[in-house]
């Protein structure tokens, strides 16, 4: 095997590595991304039931409330 064939040879290994490399990254983007969007989706739910919570009641006095050693 001559110079140049060696040099080809671990260039091919290297893009091998690369492209293994990148398809695992690719993966973990896309995992991260899809529980990126459950968290986003919860985060909403979550507001909208704190949002709808507080309409519901009226407003607390201090004085109704108990004090906190009680």
């Amino acid at each position: 095997m001559n110079d140049s064939e060696k040099r080809l040879t671990k260039l091919e290994m290297s893009i091998a590595h690369l492209q293994h490399d990148l398809e695992t990254l690719d993966k973990a983007v896309l995992d991260n991304t899809e529980k990126l969007d459950r968290v986003f989706t919860m985060l909403k739910r979550m507001n909208e039931r704190f949002e709808s919570s507080g309409r519901d009641e009226s407003p607390r006095k201090p004085e109704d409330e108990k004090p906190p050693h009680y």
